[in-house]
């Protein structure tokens, strides 16, 4: 799992030339022809839109046009380093799995190395995180299978990820905080120690295949099935983390978001209850724990980001993380 990579000053940017040099005139349609891309028409002239701008990566949306023929679009998803190649030999993996019948998975159908390019079919739709009328409920509970779905397919994709070594990360962004925003530290000052004890209450679990940073920002819906994307964090470890996570940002925004907030017990209900009926052997209690483990990262995101929100949104944020401490903690 990535759970942090710092792109240096030189990498940040090569991703800002690489934007501008990808849009120049004849610089994609060279790279798809190249590669064959897509083969059955000859494209003769293209549109741009950058998508998502990261300082180790960006998405670019590409509409290819012909002569006579309606325009297909392409996402590029183009890298800083060669992580991509792991992205590649991951998805290739999943490739290979049977589909879900409750939505599908996002994976590239190239890998054009000498650019450190990932080329994906253009999926239309919005994102879960921005759907709040009453497709909602139903789109989260096939959300949660298509997860717990994810979670069964029997790939390996590298080493285990311990509780140890999560809470190793957690300590360090904690100290992290101390150093740069030290007025905001008390707010996470205990929660180191407090998720050491918690850590000690954790039911056993067999690792899997997980999805690493699971939000409703990852789901598409597209018109006939919900498509999740973005395979970049896969990592191999106790499901419930993609779980508590998922409903850590989920809670985190229906708790910000005065628009939303009379729904968000019926909205968590729906996400935790249908993926733990699907996937039973998961532990409730150690949903609770990655739960709580969520926010206070958050915490840590939220003074990164935008330190004067924080002022106001981390207390709440901190005050979510030990209630799902403390649920880790009780007797059953």
């Amino acid at each position: 799992m990535r759970r942090r990579f710092k792109p240096t000053w030189l990498q940040r940017k090569a991703v800002r030339d690489n934007v501008i040099r990808m849009v120049q005139s004849g610089t994609v349609l060279d790279m798809f022809r190249r590669a064959g891309i897509p083969g059955d028409f000859e494209p003769t002239d293209a549109d741009f839109r950058l998508e998502s701008l990261h300082p180790d990566r960006f998405v670019l949306r590409v509409a290819l046009r012909s002569n006579g023929h309606v325009p297909r679009s392409y996402a590029l998803k183009v890298y800083v380093d060669e992580f991509v190649a792991r992205v590649w030999e991951h998805c290739q993996r999943l490739a290979a799995q049977a589909a879900c019948p409750h939505g599908s998975l996002s994976l590239p159908t190239h890998f054009l190395a000498e650019e450190r390019i990932l080329v994906f079919p253009w999926v239309d739709g919005p994102f879960l995180s921005d759907v709040s009328d009453g497709r909602k409920t139903a789109l989260l509970r096939d959300a949660a299978r298509l997860a717990a779905h994810l979670h069964r397919l029997p790939v390996v994709p590298e080493e285990e990820t311990t509780v140890p070594m999560l809470l190793d990360e957690v300590s360090e962004r904690c100290e992290r905080l101390r150093t740069n925003w030290p007025a905001t530290y008390p707010l996470v000052e205990p929660f180191p120690d407090l998720l050491r004890q918690a850590a000690t209450f954790l039911d056993p679990a067999t690792p899997a295949l997980v999805h690493g940073d699971l939000a409703t920002g990852q789901f598409l819906c597209a018109r006939d099935r919900l498509v999740l994307l973005d395979q970049d964090m896969f990592g191999y470890t106790d499901p419930a983390y993609d779980v508590g996570h998922f409903l850590a940002q989920q809670e985190r925004r229906c708790l910000l978001d005065p628009s939303v907030r009379e729904h968000a017990d019926e909205w968590l209900a729906a996400f935790s209850d249908t993926y733990l009926a699907a996937n039973p052997q998961v532990s409730r209690r150690n949903v609770s724990f990655y739960w709580g483990l969520t926010f206070v990262r958050k915490v840590y995101t939220l003074c990164r980001r935008d330190p004067v929100t924080a002022v106001s949104e981390g207390p709440l944020l901190a005050d979510c993380a030990r209630r799902c401490l403390s649920e880790v903690m009780r007797p059953e």
